[in-house]
């Protein structure tokens, strides 16, 4: 370059002098060649200007422009490492100071390359036109390398996180809430998956906002289990459930706004409070349901009715905790419908008996007693009608029908097989 700046003075001085010796020369032969001349010396130096320009000016645009798309390239990433960090800090409550002071050299070597970032990036050209490649190389060597230290450090306390959560989920399992099951599930295959996970912190981020995405699903339906246990302790129990009301809406305000932390420690408290008020409720529930599936036994005519019944005896026999009070209403529900249907069926079976004995038209000594009839179906419509609403009443009167249904069905039995022998 500085031969070229000595170079193009002495081209333009050497085409001036012959240019004028030229003028002087051919003065005397021709006005065309003189005209030439002229036109020529201008020329050349215009074009002497234009290679000028192109060979320095441009040159040195393009360079100062790849260098200021290099410097910004950096910047973004430090931007956006940052970023990450900061998310795991308020989502997560994982430190990374460390990591952000050592990115701090970073933003320093930045600003000696002329590109300022504090929440936004400006570049100073006049800085950018003095930087070299060598020192926007050790800017990268020097992020890179604090990157490769520090994220193996970040993956460590994530993954320690992650453990963190999978343990509080499963203390909520064991305090009551049992539909999760498939996230605690969800959440160490993650955890196991995680030996593949490339340490980079945007891999980590992606990671860890999968992690949080079934931890969130867990809580949503922990809030909807406490929040159909909360109704059962105010109707079945009897209860003030109030203060229980008003938890259950902080954690789900804490949900919203992705405070797991908080959730969960206020989930587990409800759960915890929700079964001390239950446990009176569901002792009782359980012995009534028992009670009544010894009488629906009884009177079970098909083996087919005696499994399904059974059934339902283990069904409600796995329900041991209070909080499981729903799980059990809906076997409850299940043995109620059953119980009903059972009776029904002895109540018909009835009438196919007494059907019989009227057939044979037996005499009042031999059969003396009233034929039931269809209008006694209606103490089955009764049963239908308290049912949902108080099973200790539905299983009072529910023994005295079946007792009064199974004896007159032996007795008809009975009488049915006599008269048949003595005609």
């Amino acid at each position: 370059m500085k031969g070229y700046k000595i170079f193009v003075p002495l081209a333009l001085l050497a085409l001036i002098v012959i240019g004028v010796v030229l003028l002087f020369a051919l003065v005397p032969y021709s006005d065309l060649a003189i005209t030439i001349i002229l036109i020529f010396i201008p020329a050349a130096i215009g074009v002497s200007f234009l290679v000028r320009y192109l060979v320095t000016v441009r040159k040195r645009s393009i360079k100062e422009r790849v260098m200021e798309r290099d410097i910004l390239e950096i910047a973004n990433r430090y931007a956006e490492q940052m970023r990450i960090l900061y998310d795991f800090e308020d989502k997560y409550a994982v430190s990374t100071k460390e990591f952000r002071n050592d990115l701090e050299k970073v933003k320093e070597g930045l600003f000696e390359l002329g590109c300022e970032v504090n929440g936004k990036i400006r570049i100073d050209r006049a800085k950018v036109r003095k930087v070299v490649y060598s020192d926007v190389e050790w800017v990268i060597k020097m992020f890179e390398g604090i990157k490769d230290r520090q994220e193996v450090v970040l993956y460590s306390r994530l993954i320690d996180k992650c453990r963190d959560y999978l343990e509080s989920i499963k203390e909520l399992e064991n305090a009551g809430y049992e539909n999760i099951r498939s996230k605690i599930e969800g959440i160490e295959s993650r955890i196991r998956r995680s030996e593949g996970v490339e340490v980079d912190s945007l891999e980590l981020s992606m990671f860890m906002n999968g992690v949080a995405s079934i931890l969130e699903e867990a809580l949503r339906i922990c809030l909807r289990d406490a929040q159909d246990l909360e109704v059962e302790g105010r109707e079945s129990a009897k209860a003030d459930t109030a203060r229980i009301r008003t938890d259950i809406k902080i954690a789900e305000h804490s949900i919203e706004h992705g405070n797991n932390e908080n959730a969960l420690k206020v989930l587990k408290s409800v759960i915890e409070r929700l079964t001390g008020v239950l446990r009176d409720a569901f002792e009782s529930y359980k012995a009534h349901t028992l009670e009544l599936i010894d009488v629906v036994a009884e009177i079970s005519g098909t083996e087919e009715d005696k499994k399904e019944v059974e059934e339902i005896r283990k069904n409600i026999e796995t329900c041991i905790l209070p909080s499981q009070m729903q799980k059990l209403r809906g076997f409850g529900d299940a043995l109620i419908s059953k119980s009903i249907t059972a009776l029904e069926a002895v109540y018909n079976r009835i009438f196919e008996v007494e059907g019989e004995i009227l057939k044979e038209n037996p005499a009042t000594e031999v059969y003396p007693v009233e034929y039931w009839t269809k209008d006694k179906l209606g103490e089955i419509e009764e049963l239908r009608s308290i049912s949902a609403s108080d099973i200790g009443k539905f299983i009072h009167r529910y023994r005295l029908l079946a007792s009064d249904a199974q004896s007159r069905l032996m007795y008809d039995s009975e009488r049915l097989k006599d008269i048949k022998v003595n005609l």
